[in-house]
């Protein structure tokens, strides 16, 4: 499969996806999505780029995506000396706690430097969303 190019198209798939969490009703009582969202957010997906191609794998692989690095955010900030920069969109924290963090978190030294600037919509979409 062809590497799909959103950096023009995640603003509006996140602006989708955080319009239907506006809803409230399109998650579960357990605060899972439920399935038919994924077609709602293809459908206006194509609206919005009808010659892009997005079908629900793209959309689920990049909100797969997205939670994970929201997950993986959000629990470094939960731990000791991890900081939000918020003009800046990423992780702040001192380099003895990061070297020691990455020593066993090497698949994440790269979230250091790393902005994010949608986190903030991540978590609203993603907060309850246990999946």
């Amino acid at each position: 499969m062809a590497h799909r190019r959103w950096r023009e198209k995640e603003d509006t798939l996140l602006t989708n996806l955080t319009s239907l969490v506006d809803q409230g009703v399109w998650r579960t009582n357990n605060g899972h999505f439920k399935p038919s969202y994924l077609g709602v957010l293809t459908n206006e997906m194509r609206v919005s780029f009808p010659r892009a191609g997005i079908n629900e794998i793209h959309i689920e692989a990049k909100i797969k995506k997205w939670k994970s690095d929201y997950r993986i955010l959000d629990a470094m900030l939960r731990r000791s000396g991890f900081g939000w920069n918020p003009n800046e969109n990423k992780i702040v924290v001192e380099n003895e706690i990061w070297n020691e963090f990455v020593q066993d978190h090497r698949v994440q030294r790269h979230f250091r430097d790393k902005q994010f600037p949608h986190f903030n919509r991540w978590a609203y979409c993603f907060v309850s969303d246990e999946n």
